[in-house]
């Protein structure tokens, strides 16, 4: 069987989800490069202070846990334990 050709208004919608998928592609790379950009600047200013950032939070998942001195702690529910 040979496939029909596409009507105009499927053609019209086929390049809609095309452009649009094409545009949350570049929306994507730009929000993956800015979080890329804010890991390193985190974890510079946790060196300055003397912090290390942790994994996330196993209580609230809210936030990256910061480890100083054996303790971990969680800046947005407050958790902590040592290590």
């Amino acid at each position: 069987m040979t496939p029909r050709p596409a009507s105009r208004s499927e053609a019209t919608h086929q390049r809609a989800v095309i452009n649009r998928l094409e545009e949350t592609t570049k929306r994507l790379e730009a929000v993956e490069d800015r979080q890329s950009q804010l890991e390193r600047t985190i974890a510079a200013l946790a060196r300055e202070t003397g912090l290390s950032v942790g994994c996330p939070c196993t209580r609230c998942s809210r936030s990256y846990t910061l480890v100083k001195s054996g303790v971990v702690y969680c800046p947005e529910c407050g958790y902590r334990h040592t290590l």
